[in-house]
């Protein structure tokens, strides 16, 4: 199987997002030889206990601390790669990676050396912006791996397996509700607030990631001036968060992708 790295808060998340019968992380460990740094085993316990808090808070999660703390460590366990990674680390010393964290230096140091003892092409998943531009600076110049975001893998698996294209966008919802309840709340208050013709013009546009659209038909239709306001506040919120140098903006190009899919 192709060799495969997952970068903390991707494999965090991947645990929780379901992708028709089973999370991703599941389905990751089954199609692909997925091989973990120590260091990223150590960045989720550090993390879970906060993250776990503001899951709960949220209704992300139903489990218990202890329950998932025991999943994370039977699941990573095996994958973990206990050797020394000082030569990887000057391997790949060419590109600045002062301001990335130690887990996604590993990771970029981990697939380089994979992919030269192993003669294969590494897949790195995160969802790390800067992260992953460093590592498609790396993976070009050695031609050693290439760089994918959880939605690639939401959207690779629903193919795969012919599922509706309501769970997968269901999936995709997931996953940006661990980055952001924004759009959860978008959805919501726009089937709340707008009766049923408005809402079935401008709810499409909505959900499926189309957030221009969406602005241009709420200013045509004839809202009241509350719900106008709300609705628009919404969007541009939204909007802000999915610049072009976001994990939000890949998962809702995604989205807007999945409209044009033959599933």
């Amino acid at each position: 199987m192709q060799p495969c790295i997952i970068d903390s808060c991707s494999l965090l998340h991947a645990f929780h997002v379901q992708v028709g019968v089973a999370s991703l992380s599941d389905l990751v460990a089954k199609h692909f030889d997925v091989v973990l740094p120590r260091t990223i085993l150590q960045e989720m316990q550090t993390v879970l206990g906060r993250a776990h808090r503001h899951w709960k808070e949220r209704g992300l999660v139903v489990e218990e601390f202890s329950e998932i703390r025991r999943i994370h460590a039977a699941w990573t366990a095996p994958k973990c790669f206990d050797g020394d990674l000082e030569l990887e680390m000057r391997s790949v010393g060419g590109v600045d990676l002062e301001h990335l964290g130690a887990g996604e230096v590993a990771c970029i140091a981990l697939a380089r050396g994979i992919s030269d003892r192993e003669v294969s092409y590494v897949v790195f998943v995160t969802d790390d912006y800067d992260a992953g531009e460093c590592a498609k600076t790396i993976f070009d110049k050695y031609q050693c791996g290439m760089v994918i975001r959880s939605a690639d893998l939401i959207t690779f698996f629903g193919i795969r397996f012919k599922l509706a294209k309501a769970e997968v966008h269901q999936s995709l919802r997931t996953l940006i509700s661990f980055y952001t309840g924004v759009y959860e709340s978008l959805l919501q208050e726009a089937k709340s607030l707008l009766p049923g013709s408005e809402a079935s013009y401008i709810y499409p546009f909505i959900q499926a990631g189309d957030l221009d659209r969406a602005k241009q038909a709420i200013v045509r239709l004839p809202l009241n001036a509350a719900t106008r306001t709300r609705l628009t506040t919404l969007v541009e919120d939204v909007s802000a968060l999915t610049g072009d140098k976001s994990i939000l903006s890949h998962s809702f190009s995604r989205l807007r992708e999945l409209e044009r899919l033959q599933l």
